[in-house]
């Protein structure tokens, strides 16, 4: 028989549309109409309405698909623009599946195309619903290679759930054991995809839409307490150059950093130029991707063990290839730190650097102030004054600023968010000779007991600045505290009251005030923070320090000898199960009547001798027992017509009412 059967066609088109569907949102609209027409032609086929395309309608199907891929990414290079050619292959193959061969093709292009959309998400639901589409394939597969022309959609489906349950154990062990290394390549996330995020560029009104997005940047567990609200200044970019034409903050060239400090490599110039100071604060952290360079730190992180990570000459933490994945890093920090003990003339003069005739009005109130000031610390606290008494209001909502909008700011509305202040007060403390720049990063978190870590949400971007002062390098001075402390102490939904999350329709966030709702929130989130950090970020870093933890010192051949000793053992252990279900045969009902009946007679001294046929054993117990001849050949007829004439339920049951009369004739006849 090489002709598909009819169930297991329908396995396959109901696997194609559930392993097809969680690509449709990333699919340009005629790829999708395509898929659609090759289903639905395929159906009709499958129904007897229509025959198999031609050879020059599969042509025009093949050529107006690659097509729609080359128009709907602009590119043929990418990762989505071969997971969408990938799909059309799948598609395509169905207009042409015949045999078996052609049904085997696409059950394994089936597997593929439901693994790719691990390479987009890897949260707890999409896992589930991958493990179901999975379970449907294999159902196809095995329906496939049945002997039964008329395949079971039930047993096909009951026995592919067994087969993967079964393989479960041996799949954890090779996940935990097997020696994780890094891809021998990498395939790049389209560029042109939007996430949110914090952007190197500042300018008014940016991190103002951003806080109104409840969206997770990263998590973060320390090993100890969590350090308070006020101390948790998450810095991510480093802001240092004012472009006057656009009025916004941006980074310096890459080339003016300078090398990069790693482990393994020699050490940099400044690397005696900064000092780790009090307790030192250890963390893990599993990051969103964000398609960028930058990550997520406390100051001042080490970079031994880093890894892929290098601390970079503005103190920040950078990672060597974006993070085009969920990514998790651990780090230690010290609080207490000294970063830039002396500082170059080059490095005053770029971080004091300010356009000309830039603001003027800013520049006059930066001389006005410095003149009333003997040093640089009484300066910076005259600034933060300023801000104190003249009416600042913090607000997510602030009026939009043209021209020079530090003037704007400071002498008109007054009224900004986290960026407006670090924007102005680092120009002000430029105009006034001190050298500043802006950091960019998050502040704060939600701590979830559950799961004992920190949720860094988008709504928590924040900006602020750094100061350098003579035999402190540099310091953090936020102004927005100065404005609102609500926001540094409680978070933004304090100081935004009414404001928070605004823009959002509907969102879990809004509805901390209600304890079922926020601890659902809590345990949900908690779960699916484990998930990140033991199943979606299990590196080999993570690997080597579990195994270590549980079972010592480690290394690879070692590891190795465990996982081939473990993999062994289970492979015996399953063999063993098999054999010993074998030696089990399974009884026919009417059998196991039957024997029953010759147990009891057995008991009453007139055993079955072996090989014995039941005719034969019957005109023996009648011979020996007349008294039971009745019963005995009642027992006998309803056997034989159970298992060998009729094969009916109702002939089983008759046969256990026979062999119930003759326990009754026996206890009669005693």
């Amino acid at each position: 028989m090489d002709w598909i059967p009819r169930n297991v066609l329908i396995l396959l088109l109901v696997a194609l549309a559930l392993v097809i569907l969680p690509h449709v949102v990333r699919l340009p609209v005629w790829i999708t109409l395509l898929c659609i027409s090759c289903c639905a032609w395929r159906i009709m086929v499958f129904r007897g309405h229509w025959s198999y395309p031609r050879k020059w309608v599969k042509a025009l199907f093949v050529f107006g698909g690659f097509l729609s891929v080359g128009f709907g990414y602009g590119t043929l290079l990418g990762l989505e623009p071969w997971i969408a050619a990938l799909i059309l292959a799948f598609v395509l193959k169905l207009l042409e599946m015949h045999q078996h061969r052609d049904a085997h093709t696409v059950i394994v292009l089936a597997y593929f195309v439901a693994l790719t959309e691990f390479l987009f998400e890897q949260s707890i639901p999409y896992m589930l619903y991958i493990y179901a589409c999975i379970t449907v394939i294999t159902a196809a597969l095995i329906g496939l290679n049945q002997e039964a022309a008329n395949v079971s959609l039930q047993q096909a489906m009951k026995k592919a759930s067994v087969m993967l349950l079964q393989a479960m154990p041996l799949m954890l062990v090779l996940f935990v054991l097997f020696p994780r290394i890094a891809p021998l390549w990498t395939v790049p996330l389209q560029t042109n995809i939007a996430r949110t995020g914090v952007t190197d560029r500042l300018a008014p009104g940016n991190i103002a839409q951003l806080v109104q997005s409840d969206e997770l940047a990263f998590r973060a567990t320390f090993e100890g307490p969590v350090p308070s609200s006020r101390q948790l200044y998450w810095r991510g970019i480093v802001l240092s150059y004012f472009d006057h034409e656009d009025q916004a903050w941006t980074q310096q060239r890459p080339g003016v950093y300078g090398p990069t400090l790693q482990s393994k490599d020699g050490e940099v110039p400044w690397k005696d130029n900064m000092e780790y100071l009090g307790d030192e604060v250890k963390y893990s952290i599993v990051m969103e991707p964000t398609n960028q360079n930058w990550v997520f730190s406390l100051t001042l992180p080490k970079a031994e063990g880093a890894g892929r990570m290098g601390l970079v000459r503005d103190f920040r933490f950078y990672s060597l290839q974006k993070i085009n994945a969920k990514f998790r890093y651990e780090l230690t920090s010290y609080l207490d730190n000294r970063m830039d003990i002396t500082l170059s003339d080059f490095w005053r003069y770029r971080y004091t650097l300010l356009p000309d005739d830039d603001n003027p009005k800013t520049s006059e109130l930066a001389g006005s102030l410095r003149a009333s000031s003997d040093t640089p610390e009484e300066y910076m606290s005259n600034v933060m004054l300023y801000y104190a008494t003249e009416g600042f209001v913090y607000t997510l909502r602030p009026p939009t600023l043209d021209g020079d909008t530090i003037d704007e700011f400071l002498f008109n509305s007054r009224r900004g968010f986290c960026e407006h202040f670090a924007s102005s007060f680092v120009y002000l403390m430029r105009a006034g000779g001190v050298p500043a720049r802006i950091v960019v990063g998050y502040q704060g978190g939600e701590y979830n007991r559950r799961g004992n870590y920190v949720a860094v949400h988008q709504f928590d971007a924040h900006a602020w600045s750094e100061v350098w002062l003579e035999g402190r390098g540099w310091g953090r001075v936020d102004p927005t505290s100065v404005v609102s402390p609500e926001r540094i102490e409680s978070g933004l939904e304090s100081a935004v009251e009414g404001e928070f999350l605004s823009d959002i329709g509907l969102s879990l966030m809004k509805f901390r005030s209600s304890l079922i709702i926020t601890e659902l929130r809590l345990q949900l989130s908690a779960l699916n923070h484990y998930w990140d950090a033991w199943v979606v970020g299990y590196s080999p870093s993570v690997q080597m320090s579990m195994l270590n933890r549980y079972l010592g010192e480690l290394n690879r051949q070692t590891l190795g000898m465990i996982l081939v000793s473990v993999f062994f053992g289970m492979l015996g252990f399953t063999a063993l199960l098999l054999l010993l279900r074998r030696s089990q045969h399974k009884l026919a009902p009417a059998d196991r009547e039957y024997l029953k009946f010759c147990r009891y007679l057995a008991n009453q001294g007139l055993a079955r001798s072996m090989g014995e046929g039941p005719i034969s054993y019957a005109r023996r117990v009648v011979t020996l027992r007349p008294e039971l001849a009745t019963s005995v050949d009642a027992v006998t007829d309803a056997y034989i017509r159970a298992n060998f004439i009729d094969d009916r339920p109702e002939d089983v049951d008759t046969l256990r009412k026979a062999v119930r009369r003759v326990r009754l004739s026996v206890l009669a006849g005693a």
